[in-house]
């Protein structure tokens, strides 16, 4: 009898080594680590962080978990609900086929390796452990229709973050599948229809907060010997079912684990809104750039963007967003502040932005046109930006492949400066720059504690009494103790 999908998923997490992978997949875990930190930190400058706060101090106040970012300390999974919605909150988080992986990968792995103090080739492997495992669950999930009544992403994205945490926690192939199988049966329903692509897109989005949770709590439930149904993905009542699919196809689940990598397909985002939108910002810059024209000119009349149906229809055709939740997926007011050069991140959610003259005045000439057309992969979203002057001249540019898909990446530099953009107005210039030589250097690192430790709102030093006591051993450099 073959084995089922659920007992291939926990024989890989639990047989997953690092020293077995290639280095760019290691490097590329490296990569999604530090991106999504810096999306965690660059969230609390949005009025989101307080709320957050808020619910802790109601509901979770005590525990033993770090809130990365703040001092406070919650229950494990409370932790993991606000790391995956901080991750997220800026839309400025990583990519991939469909979803956003990091959010719900990274904020569980990050959650449980602090909770236990594991090292960060732990760490690292548990990352890659969720990538690969969320990633083929949700490409396996078919639909005959490109526009779906049932979406979600945070829906399969759950066994990202239970792979990461069962990998952690050192589960066997057994309890792995279990943990697998308890977070399929518990994982969030598929609301992006309505989070979304409703009236007015909400700060509930793609609900990774619960993901995560569900998540993590699937895994130590699993540690403690509870069980779930090991045929979760199989036949007409498998998950696919439960996440509103219209299909399965069961080979995306299992062919060439462990060979090919879906972490290889991540991409990052250089403009903090919907990756839907990225390619009609690269053009609409390009084209102004190309016609050396500013963007506050009068010399220009109208600037037509043509995309894919998609980027024309609510959300992403408002034109005056209300509030930071709906500018995430505007298409005028992103290739608006684009144009208007202002820092991708927190600044785009600002009221200022938002209520900006400058910004409705810019809008009103930015005409949205659908040309039908769609790339071979079908996820790319390319676009022609067309740019019509008051005399009558008209500048054209097209990007087919957004600048940081998976296909047409963003080198480390760039990376590493967003990094420092978003993580610097939280935990300041000098830890940020040695939390980033810490993640750089990460594999090496004994206890990932020590690292965490650079994420608080101050500065924290170890005194001489707890670099005596501390028990790991490293050379000070990687972040870990201080000489």
């Amino acid at each position: 009898m073959q084995q089922s999908a659920a007992r291939v998923f926990g024989d890989y997490i639990a047989g997953l080594s690092l020293d077995d992978l290639p280095i760019d997949v290691v490097g590329k875990a490296k990569d999604c680590l530090l991106d999504s930190i810096g999306c965690l930190l660059g969230a609390y400058a949005l009025p989101l962080a307080g709320i957050l706060d808020g619910f802790v101090k109601d509901v979770a106040s005590t525990g033993t978990s770090p809130i990365l970012g703040s001092d406070r300390r919650t229950d494990l999974a409370t932790a993991a609900f606000v790391h995956a919605t901080l991750i997220n909150a800026l839309d400025f988080d990583d990519i991939y086929r469909k979803g956003h992986p990091g959010a719900t990968v990274i904020s569980a792995a990050l959650t449980v390796a602090a909770h236990i103090d594991s090292s960060g080739s732990e760490l690292l492997a548990a990352i890659i452990a969720g990538y690969e495992v969320s990633g083929r669950v949700g490409m396996s999930l078919t639909h005959l229709h490109p526009r779906k009544t049932i979406h979600g992403h945070g829906t399969w994205q759950v066994f990202g973050a239970v792979a990461a945490a069962s990998k952690l926690l050192k589960l066997d192939p057994i309890q792995s599948a279990h943990a697998i199988a308890i977070a399929a049966a518990n994982a969030p329903v598929a609301s992006v229809m309505k989070t979304v692509y409703g009236y007015q897109p909400t700060m509930a989005k793609n609900n990774f907060g619960t993901a995560a949770q569900t998540g993590v709590n699937a895994a130590f439930l699993a540690k403690n010997g509870f069980e779930g149904p090991l045929d979760i993905f199989e036949s007409e009542t498998g998950f696919w079912r439960m996440a509103g699919a219209e299909g399965s196809d069961y080979d995306r689940l299992s062919t060439s684990l462990g060979q090919t990598f879906e972490i290889r397909a991540v991409g990052f985002k250089p403009f903090s809104c919907c990756r839907i939108l990225q390619s009609s910002i690269q053009a609409s810059v390009l084209v102004f750039s190309n016609a050396k024209i500013s963007p506050a000119s009068d010399s220009f009349k109208r600037l037509v963007v043509t995309a894919p149906s998609i980027v024309c229809e609510p959300p992403f055709n408002q034109p005056a967003p209300k509030d930071a939740w709906a500018a995430q997926f505007s298409a005028p007011y992103a290739v608006a502040m684009a144009l208007f050069e202002i820092e991708p991140g927190p600044a785009w959610s600002s009221e200022a932005w938002l209520h900006s003259d400058a910004v409705a005045g810019l809008m009103a000439k930015i005409e949205l046109r659908a040309h039908g057309r769609q790339s071979a992969s079908g996820a790319h979203h390319a676009a022609i930006a067309q740019l019509q002057t008051v005399d009558d001249q008209v500048f054209e540019a097209e990007v087919k492949i957004a600048l940081g898909e998976a296909e047409n990446p963003l080198g480390r530099q760039f990376l590493e400066e967003k990094f420092r953009r978003l993580a610097m107005p939280r935990i300041g210039a000098v830890r940020a720059e040695r939390l980033l030589a810490s993640i750089t250097e990460i594999r090496d690192c004994p206890s990932i504690n020590h690292v965490l430790t650079l994420l608080g709102p101050e500065e924290k030093t170890m005194d001489a009494l707890e670099l005596r006591q501390c028990d790991k051993t490293c050379d000070g450099r990687r972040g870990c103790c201080r000489p």
